[in-house]
C-alpha cells in the first residue's frame, strides 16, 4: 500500500494514476447503471400509477355497464343470444385493456376471465331449456358443456365480471389509502 501512495505522490507515476482513475471510473460507471435502473423503475411505476388513476373509472364504468347488460339479457336468453355475444365480446376488449394498468399478480383473474371468455365464445350459444333435472339430463349436460355454451357458463362469466370489478375497486382504495 505504501508502495501505491509513493508512486502517486511522490513521484506522480502516470501509469499508476492510469490505473486508478480506470478503477475508480469504472465503479462510478457500474454505480450509475444501478442508479439509472432504479430511477427507470421508479419512472415507469408512477406512468402507470398515472394512468391507471386516469383510466379506471371509465374501466370500471364499462365492465359495470357490460355486467348490468347481460343480466338484462338473462331476462329472456333465448332471444338476447347475439346479445350475449356482443357483450362478452366487449368486456374481453376492457379486460384486455385493463390487465395492462394492473400488476402482474392483480391481473391474474382478469387474465383467467378473458381466457374463459374466449372459450365460450368460439363454442355455439345453446339455447336455454327448461327440463326438469334428472341424472340423466345432469350427465348431458356436462357433456354437451364441453362443446356448446350454455347460460350458465354466461351466469359464471358475469359473477367473475363483478369480481373483477371488486378487485379493481379495492385496489384503487387501497392505492388512495397509501397516498
Amino acid at each position: 500500500m505504501e508502495e501505491i501512495f509513493t508512486k502517486l505522490f511522490t513521484n506522480w507515476e502516470l501509469d499508476t494514476w492510469a490505473n486508478v482513475l480506470e478503477i475508480v471510473g469504472f465503479t462510478i460507471s457500474i454505480l450509475s447503471l444501478f442508479i439509472t435502473l432504479f430511477l427507470k423503475s421508479e419512472i415507469s411505476k408512477l406512468k402507470l400509477s398515472y394512468i391507471f388513476d386516469k383510466r379506471i373509472k371509465s374501466h370500471l364504468n364499462q365492465l359495470s355497464e357490460s355486467a348490468t347488460n347481460l343480466n338484462n339479457y338473462f331476462i329472456d336468453y333465448d332471444a338476447n343470444i347475439r346479445n350475449t355475444q356482443l357483450e362478452l365480446s366487449k368486456c374481453i376488449s376492457e379486460l384486455n385493456d385493463l390487465k395492462n394498468k394492473l400488476g402482474f399478480f392483480d391481473s391474474l383473474k382478469s387474465k383467467y376471465l378473458i381466457r374463459f371468455i374466449k372459450k365460450r365464445l368460439t363454442k355455439t350459444f345453446e339455447q336455454e331449456k327448461k327440463i326438469e333435472p334428472t341424472f340423466k339430463t345432469f350427465v348431458i349436460k356436462y357433456i354437451n358443456r364441453y362443446y356448446k355454451t350454455t347460460s350458465e357458463d354466461v351466469w359464471i362469466i358475469y359473477n367473475r365480471i363483478h369480481g373483477v370489478i371488486r378487485q379493481v375497486e379495492n385496489i384503487k382504495k387501497n392505492k388512495d389509502k397509501s397516498l
